[in-house]
């Protein structure tokens, strides 16, 4: 496992972040659409060299995107 807690962007990896978004907006107003849309903003920061949390393995807590 790399030292570095960034993550290389495939264009697939890209790409299932740009379905996943589209996707989301279909989704009725509720606690899963706000789940995904945490998904959504967390990969997209990600995706934009923010190192992941805890190594890139966990979420620190009070901070888990999906349950």
């Amino acid at each position: 496992m790399a030292n570095d807690k960034t993550i290389q962007v495939t264009p697939n990896v890209q790409r299932c972040l740009e379905i996943l978004t589209e996707v989301v907006k279909s989704l009725p107003t509720g606690d899963t659409k706000e789940k995904a849309e945490g998904v959504i903003q967390y990969l997209s920061r990600t995706f934009e060299g923010e190192p992941q949390a805890g190594g890139g393995r966990t979420c620190p807590g009070g901070s888990a995107i999906i349950e």
